[in-house]
């Protein structure tokens, strides 16, 4: 029972889909270093946080972050039309390997502290996946 590899794998399975491909937004884990001049793409963190046992079936609970870097002095549209793809693809599904998400939120951070020239907000969603 490969549990964190099947939820990481149900996450990850979404960003390779032709939803998320068509897009041409790099994703990216969270501890890849993003290439230069790249200025707009997302990093998927998965945060499996506390283990969940329910009606006999033994699983986890965890929030997926997004985070979302847009070009900064644009505006907010772009970093929503982005959240509003990733709802698509991650908001309130069953995943094939038992991972089940509820609700979305975006969190909007403001400009980049590393890099200026980018603009952030955080895509979230609570997940339980059961083995």
């Amino acid at each position: 029972m490969a549990k964190f590899v099947n939820l990481l794998s149900d996450i990850e399975g979404q960003f390779a889909t032709s939803t998320w491909i068509s897009t041409n937004i790099s994703a990216f884990p969270a501890n890849f270093r993003i290439p230069e001049n790249t200025s707009e793409f997302v990093k998927l963190e998965v945060l499996p946080l506390r283990d969940n046992s329910d009606y006999g079936r033994c699983g986890i609970e965890g929030i997926i972050y997004v985070q979302i870097y847009v070009q900064a002095n644009q505006g907010l549209k772009r970093l929503m039309e982005i959240a509003d793809i990733l709802d698509t693809l991650l908001q309130a599904k069953s995943l094939g390997n038992g991972t089940q998400t509820q609700a979305s939120t975006l969190n909007i951070l403001g400009v980049d502290k590393d890099n200026p020239d980018l603009f952030r907000g955080d895509f979230s969603v609570n997940f339980t996946h059961y083995n």
